[in-house]
């Protein structure tokens, strides 16, 4: 906020992140500018607009994120994904370059004006900054010694300045006033392919927070085998951790109903079933309002998806399928299927979103793309991976401890803590907590001859329906750390 003679900055407090959380997504995708593959957190659409631009048009990712938000989503990481660009620019004074804050031809043409000021009576040296993008809201830096521009416009969501070779920018000698009237160019954009997208996947294995995966302009960005090969590797990462969803959405070259399940089925011959149950497919399009008010856009439902399960998940907790809740901020679908058309997809695990009277826009599936029994319920799988992350961190602090028969008393204790918590919110089935759970950690998961350096722990879990058992094993060792595996 700015007013006449005083300059107001709010700095939000870094918020540390919530592992246990089941709410949180993580988005892979194209942006109208920010940061290239360097994961930034963000808590509201102002966030969003922020650090990544308002939406260009040119990609789903910024809107994906509006339906998030939307959806009473309150938590969600970006990772931009961008081919090789280049970085706007435009040259200052000797030694000194004012450069856009990211890749990218969205600062080309942009103006920044530059005041000089000599001391007098009035005070010491100045420098005043203003800057204008199209498409961005202004910025002003006023009052600036020379020698601190380059550090407070890292401040700016828009433009550096940084030094090729001086000190300061402003030479001695220099008259009494000085203006600079600077245009940026030299931006561009390319648009990603399969090997930036694999490295944004590997970045966001690293992210411990996120829960829900979605990629909204993949489909776009990738075609044929590149696209099939991204989500295999993509399960391949996400599967093992056993602590997140990935959202997909149908690739949008795919206009028939045919078309779209034969996809599906030639992702299923390739991937094994225990890839298959990190992913949930969900089709079709939404339409959604422009934000400039001027009609409606196709978007990807994986953005209001993960909107919907963040708020579902508020209001009744991973274990509950997220599913027959209305989607906000989406008016219309790309293209209503008939009942029978309707059938088959739903055969081929599709999570279709339906057009209900009287209540909108309905999430009509919550199933993964898994043919597994075990593994086909999406409110399983999300039980699975809060129950992984409540072991994680129970166990965690036990990893360097002696091999003893305190230790695992000490893992049977944390983890029947987590379980318990689980079957008294009705997570879990039975009517009493030996229904629900069993957790081995004796000399039958750990025989004399095994070494000595691990410790093996069992755990079984009946989830609340259907009637389906869920197995773990948890492996505590000295020199790898903690190891969940599902059974």
């Amino acid at each position: 906020m700015t007013l006449p003679g005083v300059s107001l900055t709010f700095e939000r407090a870094v918020a540390d992140d919530e592992p246990l959380r089941t709410d949180v997504a993580v988005f892979l995708g194209r942006t109208r500018r920010g940061p290239v593959g360097e994961p930034v957190r963000v808590e509201s659409w102002n966030d969003v607009v922020g650090t990544f631009g308002p939406p260009d048009g040119a990609s789903a990712t910024t809107y994906a994120l509006r339906g998030f938000f939307e959806n009473q989503g309150r938590t969600a990481w970006v990772l931009r994904v961008a081919g090789p660009s280049a970085t706007a620019s435009a040259p200052w004074t000797d030694g000194f370059r004012v450069v856009a804050a990211s890749p990218g031809a969205w600062a080309n043409g942009g103006r920044v004006s530059v005041q000089y000021r000599k001391s007098s009576v009035a005070g010491p040296p100045t420098v005043s900054v203003r800057v204008r993008v199209p498409g961005e809201p202004p910025e002003t830096f006023a009052g600036m010694a020379p020698r601190e521009v380059a550090d407070r416009l890292t401040a700016s969501r828009l433009v550096r300045v940084v030094s090729v070779g001086a000190a300061d920018p402003i030479p001695p000698g220099a008259p009494i006033s000085m203006s600079w009237e600077l245009t940026l160019a030299g931006g561009t954009d390319s648009p990603p392919g399969r090997a930036e997208y694999e490295s944004a996947v590997a970045a966001q294995a690293e992210l411990p927070e996120p829960a829900l995966v979605a990629l909204p302009d993949v489909g776009s960005d990738l075609r044929a085998d590149d696209h099939r090969e991204l989500v295999l590797g993509l399960l391949g990462v996400v599967a093992p951790l056993l602590d997140r969803l990935v959202l997909l959405d149908v690739p949008p070259d795919l206009s028939t109903v045919d078309q779209v399940a034969g996809w599906v089925e030639a992702l299923a011959s390739l991937g094994d079933e225990a890839l298959l149950a990190a992913v949930a497919a969900y089709h079709p399009p939404l339409r959604a309002p422009e934000l400039a008010g001027t009609g409606l856009r196709t978007v990807p439902a994986s953005g209001h998806v993960a909107g919907l399960v963040a708020r579902l998940d508020a209001e009744r907790g991973a274990a509950y399928t997220p599913a027959n809740a209305t989607l906000l901020d989406a008016v219309d679908l790309e293209v209503e299927y008939p009942e029978a058309q309707q059938v088959r997809l739903f055969e081929a695990n599709v999570d279709l979103v339906r057009c209900l009277r009287g209540r909108g826009l309905v999430v009509w599936g919550g199933r993964t793309l898994s043919g597994d029994p075990r593994r086909r319920y999406v409110a399983h799988r999300r039980l699975l991976h809060l129950l992984v992350r409540a072991i994680r961190r129970a166990a965690a602090p036990l990893v360097f401890e002696v091999n003893s028969p305190e230790l695992r008393l000490s893992l049977v204790r944390a983890i029947t803590s987590v379980l318990l918590e689980a079957f008294q919110t009705g997570a879990l089935a039975g009517t009493r907590p030996e229904d629900a759970f069993r957790v081995v950690c004796d000399e039958t998961t750990n025989p004399p001859e095994q070494d000595p350096g691990q410790v093996v722990c069992e755990i079984e879990v009946a989830p609340a329906v259907p009637m389906e058992f869920i197995a773990l094993r948890l492996v505590l060792g000295q020199d790898r750390g903690l190891e969940v595996i599902e059974r």
